[in-house]
């Protein structure tokens, strides 16, 4: 006999874990993220394990396949014979290339979130107060004389004195 108070606390259960996950609770964020991208992983390797297994029994691809591809004319146009070994590869290949990305971001995700989220959030919740540094002085320009300029200039590109020509004076 049908029971449908099972039906209400199985519903009100499932409603009450949702905004459990919800919440901003680091631990629950972590699980979220780390189940989505198991999940999407697995999705993702079976699609390929079934494009494989299409490859090599490509009569044995189910008919609601091709009645979907039928409702978009444009990308069945793109794809080989549904009974070509190759269409299955064709079609799971584009998904799979699509969603790397997002794989990739819940990896990103899962390693910061937990314990690591916890402490950039406490880093970042009080400001750290930077001390005023008072500019630097500016030097104080003055002119050059020219001919002390010179002085330098040929002081400075002066060979130092051969030992030699030291005797010689």
């Amino acid at each position: 006999m049908y029971d449908p108070s099972y039906e209400v606390a199985i519903v009100c259960g499932a409603l009450a874990l949702l905004f459990l996950f919800c919440l901003p609770i680091a631990r629950l964020q972590k699980l979220v993220l780390e189940l989505s991208a198991w999940a999407l992983r697995l999705a993702l390797l079976a699609a390929l394990g079934a494009a494989g297994y299409f490859w090599f029994r490509p009569a044995e691809l189910p008919a609601q396949v091709t009645d979907v591809l039928n409702d978009f004319p444009r990308v069945r146009a793109l794809l080989p014979e549904p009974t070509a070994p190759a269409f299955a590869a064709c079609l799971v290949a584009p998904i799979v290339a699509a969603l790397l990305p997002l794989l990739a971001v819940l990896d990103v995700s899962r390693r910061l979130a937990g314990r690591r989220l916890c402490r950039l959030r406490a880093l970042t919740k009080d400001p750290v107060p930077v001390a005023l540094v008072p500019p630097a002085a500016s030097p104080v320009l003055r002119r050059i004389d020219r001919r002390e300029a010179a002085d330098v200039m040929t002081t400075a590109a002066r060979k130092p004195d051969h030992p030699a020509e030291r005797r010689a004076r």
